[in-house]
């Protein structure tokens, strides 16, 4: 029966019937093995289907049963149906690092690789502005199969935290999914969004003061709306600085990392470059490592 709702596209009612499978709670003793791929069908058909709350729940059951000794495809189509629920859920920060991640991923062919790319860029873009969304969209920028997107030029311009033109918002609006359309409580898109708060991070960058009216000018809207936006960035410490009501001044102060913040970022981009060594060359990353007394 799911498989009829299946091939009909009613991927709701295909995951209801096979949730109603008695999977751990039976007498028959199906396998860990395939009460995980049934977990993961479920979810994926939930994500199909658009209900990212109960694919969430069966991603959950999941986890509990994949192990580092479960099979290495498994384990990829759990990371995959994990970072589309975080993507459906729009935390798009998370699932972008989710997608890079897998673009590495040596088991899959090329094309999965640089689909998955393709949706690290599009989820780290329309991700809220900030430190963390700075480095990850740094790290995708340098990617060398990031300059075959059409999409490259934004991908660019938001790394450098230059303006965004309404042009290159136009042509990435193509790319992306219904869910990444949707619309925010304030009416504006998730897109619409994330470029202004873009854009504010690139002012800020460039200005020390600036006047509401003329930041309002800069991001065309009006001007309570970008104090409010100014101001629950500055809330969420995402920029720093402060706002001069009585004034109508924003004053932006420069943001600075800590020493011990530099050290951890370079640490793991070491040990990231060191995953990916050993999933190519383990015996030769392990007698290097060795050498060096790692």
């Amino acid at each position: 029966m799911a498989e009829l709702y299946e091939s009909q596209n009613n991927y709701t009612k295909a995951a209801y019937h096979l949730s109603s499978i008695p999977l751990e709670n039976s007498q028959k003793n199906y396998s860990k093995t395939f009460t995980t791929q049934m977990y993961l069908k479920i979810a994926h058909l939930y994500i199909e289907g658009r209900d990212a709350n109960q694919a969430e729940m069966y991603i959950n059951r999941a986890s509990l049963l994949i192990t580092s000794s479960t099979e290495p495809d498994l384990q990829v189509k759990y990371k995959l149906c994990y970072a589309k629920v975080l993507d459906f859920r729009k935390k798009f920060l998370e699932a972008a690092r989710r997608y890079l991640e897998l673009s590495l991923e040596t088991t899959l062919s090329l094309a999965e690789q640089n689909e998955l790319l393709r949706h690290a860029i599009l989820c780290a873009i329309i991700a809220p502005a900030g430190l963390h969304r700075s480095r990850l969209l740094s790290s995708l920028s340098k990617d060398e199969r990031s300059q075959h997107f059409i999409f490259h030029a934004m991908l660019k311009n938001t790394t450098l935290g230059h303006l965004i033109t309404n042009e290159q918002v136009k042509l990435f609006e193509k790319e992306l999914l219904e869910h990444q359309q949707a619309k925010l409580p304030n009416g504006m898109s998730i897109l619409e969004a994330a470029v202004m708060e873009h854009n504010v991070l690139a002012i800020s960058n460039i200005y020390k003061s600036i006047k509401l009216d003329n930041l309002a000018h800069l991001l065309r809207v009006p001007s309570l709306q970008a104090e409010t936006v100014v101001g629950r960035m500055i809330a969420e410490q995402r920029i720093t600085g402060h706002i001069d009501q009585i004034e109508q001044i924003v004053f932006f102060e420069v943001q600075t990392q800590p020493w011990d913040e530099h050290i951890s970022v370079i640490c793991n981009k070491v040990n990231n470059v060191i995953d990916i060594l050993t999933a190519q060359e383990k015996e030769f990353t392990k007698a290097r490592l060795q050498h060096y007394g790692c």
